[in-house]
C-alpha cells in the first residue's frame, strides 16, 4: 500500500487520518498505523516502496523515516545492479548473460532468431557513434514491436541480436514472422541520416528443452551466415 506522490507517507492512527479514514481496505486489513518511503530507480521510475504496517496506533517519528529511507537506498543499488545484468543498458532489450543464465527456465519449444545487421559498421563510421547508437535504439524497438506477448528479444552484442517464439512451430507462420522483422529492419527513411542497413536473420526452429543454449545458437549461425551469402536483407531457415 503506498498514497500518491513520492515522499514518505507516515501516518500513526488510520482511524483518524483523511487519506485513510474512509479505506475499507485499511479496517478489514487491520491497520492501525502505517509507514511508507517510495523506492526508486535512478532515473527517477518507482518501483514500489518500502513499508511498515501495525494493527495498533504508532509512534513513527522522522528518525523512523530516515532508517526506512537508508534501507531504501540500499534496495535501490541492488535493483540497479541486478537491471544491469537483466537489460541492456542501451537497448533495454535482455541482455546475452540474462539468456545464458536464464535459458532453462525460459525456453522449451519454439523459434529462435539469429539477427545481424547488414551495414551497420557503415553507420558508425560515416555517422559516428551517437548516431549508430540511435540506430540500435530503433532496432531494438522495433523487435519489441515484433515481439508476441510472451516473446524474448536479446541483445547478444553489438549488432548480434536474439529473438525467441515460445511455441512459434508453424512453418508459414515462422516465416511470415520472419519477413515481418527484416522487413522492419531494412526501412530507415525516417531517420533523419542517410542509412541503408537490413538484416539476415538465422531461424531455427526445435522442440526439445534437452537442446542446450550454444547447440541452438550455433545452428541459427549457420543458418544467419546462409542468409548473408544469399545477399544478406534476407531470412534462412533451418530445423532441429
Amino acid at each position: 500500500m503506498y498514497f500518491s506522490g513520492r515522499e514518505p507517507l507516515l501516518i500513526n492512527d488510520t482511524h483518524s487520518h483523511p487519506l485513510t479514514l474512509e479505506k475499507s481496505v485499511i479496517y478489514s486489513s487491520n491497520i492501525h498505523s502505517y509507514l511508507g518511503v517510495p523506492i526508486l530507480y535512478k532515473n527517477g521510475d518507482m518501483f514500489g516502496a518500502l513499508c511498515v504496517m501495525d494493527s495498533i496506533k504508532g509512534d513513527f517519528k522522522e528518525e523512523d523515516v530516515k532508517i526506512l529511507e537508508k534501507f531504501s537506498a540500499l534496495f535501490t543499488s541492488v535493483i540497479e545492479l541486478e537491471k544491469q545484468v537483466t537489460f541492456d543498458s542501451l537497448t533495454g532489450l535482455y541482455t546475452r548473460n540474462y539468456l545464458y543464465e536464464n535459458f532453462d527456465n525460459l525456453i522449451n519449444k519454439g523459434t529462435l532468431m539469429l539477427l545481424d545487421l547488414d551495414g551497420f559498421k557503415q553507420v558508425n563510421d560515416n555517422h559516428g557513434h551517437d548516431v549508430g547508437d540511435i540506430v540500435l535504439k530503433k532496432v531494438a524497438e522495433r523487435i519489441t514491436e515484433n515481439l508476441s506477448e510472451d516473446g524474448i528479444g536479446v541483445r547478444i552484442g553489438g549488432d548480434e541480436f536474439v529473438i525467441y517464439f515460445p511455441n512459434l512451430l508453424e512453418i508459414t507462420s515462422i516465416k511470415d514472422k520472419g519477413k515481418s522483422i527484416k522487413n522492419a529492419l531494412s526501412d530507415w527513411d525516417s531517420l533523419p541520416y542517410n542509412v541503408n542497413i537490413s538484416a539476415s536473420i538465422g531461424i531455427v526452429k526445435f522442440y526439445s528443452n534437452e537442446l542446450n543454449l550454444s547447440t541452438l545458437l550455433k545452428v541459427a549461425d549457420t543458418a544467419m551466415y546462409h542468409a548473408k551469402n544469399k545477399g544478406k536483407n534476407s531470412c534462412h531457415f533451418l530445423s532441429i
